[in-house]
């Protein structure tokens, strides 16, 4: 199970309580101090009772983001240099809901996070607070 999530983007500078103590395993990019302090970051949590072990998979790639490709309804996650995997096919609800993420990542220059979790309740297994790269450069 995955569901598109936003968290503040207070949660993530100096002070907030995302940090690298409680992430798991992963990663956290810098954030830009430009950015509108009441920011929400988009983001997908994965649900799986298989969370340690998918988290460490992830942390053996090098995690480049999550894109939604409105167009041919897919939720795809980047690796590496060159891999993709396909996450889910998008039903109009959550084609719907992954223009909104798209929009969210498009607002804050590309940030963006994945979340590993056993449930919504845990700590995450793993995490990543990412910076999607224009595909223009």
């Amino acid at each position: 199970k995955y569901a598109f999530v936003g968290l503040p983007l207070a949660e993530f500078i100096p002070g907030g309580s995302i940090n690298r103590d409680n992430i798991g395993v992963g990663r956290l990019c810098l954030v830009d101090k430009s950015l509108p302090a009441d920011s929400y970051v988009q983001g997908v949590v994965i649900l799986t009772s298989r969370a340690k072990a998918l988290a460490s998979w992830l942390a053996g790639t090098e995690v480049a983001g999550v894109k939604a490709d409105l167009r041919k309804r897919e939720l795809v996650m980047e690796t590496d240099i060159d891999n993709q995997y396909l996450m889910a096919k998008l039903d109009d609800d959550q084609r719907r809901e992954a223009a909104n993420y798209e929009e969210g990542k498009d607002a804050l220059n590309g940030l963006h996070f994945i979340s590993v979790q056993t449930d919504e309740n845990n700590d995450p297994a793993g995490f990543w607070l990412l910076r999607e790269i224009p595909e223009n450069l």
